[in-house]
């Protein structure tokens, strides 16, 4: 199996949460800005602040583990 079957089918609970975090950032630029460039930044934007809550998250639980 080639690396990029198996990226592909390798899907595990902090790789979907990014991809949805991603589509949502993608979604809410497009539905508020008009322009490309102006879409980008505020996409990118809005994926960093709806990373936060799942980086605390994953922090949280892995500082519990190691501690």
């Amino acid at each position: 199996m080639s690396a990029l079957q198996s990226a592909l089918l390798n899907w595990n609970s902090s790789r979907i949460i990014t991809a949805v975090i991603a589509g949502t950032a993608v979604f809410l630029a497009s539905q508020v800005t008009d322009g490309v460039l102006l879409e980008f930044g505020v996409a990118v934007v809005l994926a960093m602040v709806l990373d936060i809550p799942w980086w605390l998250y994953n922090h949280h639980t892995t500082q519990s583990v190691d501690g």
